[in-house]
């Protein structure tokens, strides 16, 4: 399983940072309390600390999906930023687990285990070894 479209991991890559950039780097960066409400979580009146970490996530995410466009092009940082996103994705899934379990999130959230899951096999399959 792991690498066998190893072909096409710049294109995963690629796809990926695009991903990330328009469902979440961007939303959280410009507009965190739309993006928050769009999620179903409860939105008190903004404040601004809540507002600051939501850009500062979404800062993170455009950063890592960017350097996803510059490590699909670099045969010699493709592993490295790989095992960096699977370390991500694993813990984003524990941290979705634990809301979930702890009932602390929407159910948007928890439904996004699913999405961890698929994106951590995804990231084994076009794993470049």
């Amino acid at each position: 399983m792991i690498g066998i479209w190893k072909a096409y991991s710049d294109v995963y890559l690629v796809v990926v940072g695009v991903v990330t950039l328009i469902t979440f780097g961007i939303p959280l960066m410009v507009v965190p309390m739309r993006w928050a409400r769009v999620f179903r979580w409860e939105v008190p009146k903004p404040e601004k600390l809540v507002v600051f970490f939501g850009r500062t996530l979404g800062i993170f995410l455009s950063v890592i999906a960017i350097f996803a466009f510059k490590a699909a092009g670099s045969p010699l940082a493709k592993p490295f930023f790989f095992e960096l996103m699977l370390w991500l994705f694993v813990t984003m899934l524990a941290l979705h687990a634990y809301g979930a379990i702890r009932k602390t999130q929407p159910i948007t959230e928890t439904m996004e285990i699913v999405l961890w899951i698929v994106l951590i096999v995804a990231t084994f399959c076009f794993y470049p070894v």
